[in-house]
């Protein structure tokens, strides 16, 4: 993130019964990740993030009862300083890293 001010990455755990907090720090720890600028997010229901994320990002997240699998959409999104969705992106082919870093530096 070099060249970038005030900037954080927030991921939302979308299966929050599994993902605990002493889960989400194993996982960062196998990555190269600054803790202070990445934040792990989970503690919340299966139903409020479900909600939340159609809610703000337009995305699926649904944990079907009968199942351990949660179906889940794969975009990043550039989130301003107030919280508004300003774009998505695929975060599942073709990543556009430099778009993103070039639209952060335009939101800043």
């Amino acid at each position: 993130m070099k060249g970038l001010k005030n900037v954080e990455i927030v991921s939302f755990s979308v299966d929050p019964t599994v993902d605990t907090p002493s889960k989400m720090k194993e996982f960062m720890s196998r990555f190269d990740m600054d803790a202070s600028k990445w934040h792990f997010l989970t503690g919340y229901t299966q139903k409020e993030i479900e909600e939340f994320g159609k809610r703000k990002f337009k995305t699926i997240i649904d944990k079907p009862g009968n199942s351990d699998q949660v179906m889940h959409g794969t975009s990043f999104y550039l989130v301003d300083q107030n919280g508004t969705v300003v774009k998505s992106y695929s975060g599942l082919k073709d990543t556009p890293y430099e778009e993103i870093i070039r639209d952060i530096k335009r939101i800043q």
